[in-house]
């Protein structure tokens, strides 16, 4: 057993494990970047639509969620469901700036009029208006003092469908019920707390009527056909559970799609495209050296990072390539073979004592380094250098000894070389347990 009063020292930070720690935390960071954004909460909260996808999915319909970074073809969009959490589409969301501002915040991110015209000109879109400020997400309360400012969603509304369409108000009842019939006559009940509705003139009403229309059909100011949801409580996270909305979301929305899928998207970019808006060119040499660009570029760079640490980490252990060495001393029952020779010989016992322990620690050093240091000299000085960082009373007690036996006279006693062996063998051993 090692010796508890020796305590040994910390071994230093080698450069490697500072390069992959760093990369680690690199990526830790990426992982938690993409994990917290804002949308991704959003999408979960009780405003959020992902619970839509998800219940659709699980009825048998093509239904998929969307934030952007690719293009889409039009030709496979059944039905384009657009959520609005911007009130004012003509002017940059201003950041809050207290946890109170962030509560009754109207607009959780930026969209644009000339964005939801595009959409609604390529697909048929179905444009859900806002109606809860953030304290709603954060707290999942609803409450109507967390209600949008009915001025600011009236403009968006209009922004949406027209000027004439007109007025957006709430009920100001605790739970509102709207009758809807389905493709195979059921009777169904879509329940709304605090329900949002507008006039709807012009409009063609498919829940509600007009006057106080839930969601209609109406002409969007580009010209375009476009449906209007007054409250996204029909189909968001919350809403899905009251009433009859999972049933009516579910026989509704798969009818307006036909044989397209279903997109609730949330990207604040148009990425739908029309088969005649795609070019075909001939590959050139820009097409590779895109994958040399930003992003690729950093996965090119760390690569190259990983590859040097590798080679570098082989080189020092490994040392060049050279030809095949003997491993005599390495083996241990060479050792064991060699310490029998020194008990049975009675004549150069003290020569043959230097010979083992330089044979012996040797092995041990090419065991630990390889090849990284050649002739037994520079092994023994780094192994005792690989000792001296750990424990060094350990190591300056092993040099000693060394030092000691290799001063000893050509003849000395079998007894003698025997204690010799033992305490240089006994040093051995506690440093291989203790390192």
């Amino acid at each position: 057993m090692s010796d508890s009063t020796n305590q040994p020292k910390a071994t230093p930070l080698r450069p490697e494990m500072l390069f992959i720690g760093v990369f680690a935390v690199l990526c830790l960071a990426v992982l938690w970047f993409f994990s917290s954004q804002q949308q991704q909460q959003l999408r979960g909260s009780a405003t959020g639509f992902d619970g839509l996808q998800v219940w659709l999915s699980s009825e048998g319909h093509d239904a998929n969620s969307f934030a952007g970074g690719w293009t889409i073809d039009a030709d496979t969009i059944g039905l384009l469901v657009m959520p609005l959490y911007d009130t004012d589409l003509g002017e940059d969301r201003v950041a809050p700036q207290t946890k109170e501002e962030l509560i009754f915040q109207q607009d959780e991110y930026d969209l644009d009029r000339f964005g939801i015209g595009r959409r609604a000109d390529l697909v048929q879109t179905m444009a859900v208006l806002p109606k809860w400020r953030t304290g709603l997400r954060l707290t999942g309360l609803g409450h109507p003092a967390l209600l949008v400012d009915r001025t600011a969603a009236q403009n968006t509304l209009q922004d949406v469908a027209g000027v004439s369409v007109g007025k957006l108000r709430h009920i100001p009842r605790p739970f509102n019920d709207f009758a809807y019939t389905a493709i195979d006559g059921t009777r169904l009940t879509a329940r709304l707390y605090v329900a949002q509705v507008f006039d709807g003139n012009g409009c063609a009403p498919i829940i509600g009527d007009v006057g106080e229309m839930v969601l209609g059909w109406c002409t969007s100011g580009g010209g375009a056909d476009v449906l209007v949801l007054s409250d996204p409580d029909l189909l968001s996270n919350h809403g899905l559970r009251l009433g009859d909305n999972a049933l009516i979301a579910a026989d509704l929305l798969p009818s307006l799609a036909q044989d397209g899928k279903i997109l609730i998207d949330y990207s604040r970019s148009v990425w739908i495209t029309e088969d005649s808006q795609v070019v075909a060119r001939d590959r050139t040499w820009a097409d590779l050296k895109r994958f040399f660009e930003f992003p690729f570029s950093v996965l090119w760079l760390g690569g190259a990072i990983l590859m040097l640490i590798v080679l570098w980490r082989a080189g020092l252990r490994y040392g060049p390539i050279g030809m095949p060495q003997s491993k005599l001393g390495a083996s241990k029952l060479q050792a064991i073979a060699a310490r029998a020779r020194l008990m049975r010989l009675t004549g150069q016992d003290g020569a043959l004592l230097s010979d083992y322990v330089t044979a012996r620690i040797t092995a041990v050093s090419s065991a630990i380094f390889g090849a990284a240091y050649p002739g037994a000299a520079a092994k023994e000085a780094a192994y005792l250098k690989y000792i001296a960082r750990s424990d060094p009373a350990q190591a300056e007690h092993l040099s000693n000894l060394l030092a000691e036996i290799r001063s000893l006279p050509p003849q000395i006693s079998s007894t003698q070389a025997i204690t010799y062996v033992n305490a240089f063998e006994r040093t051995l051993e506690q440093l291989a347990h203790d390192t």
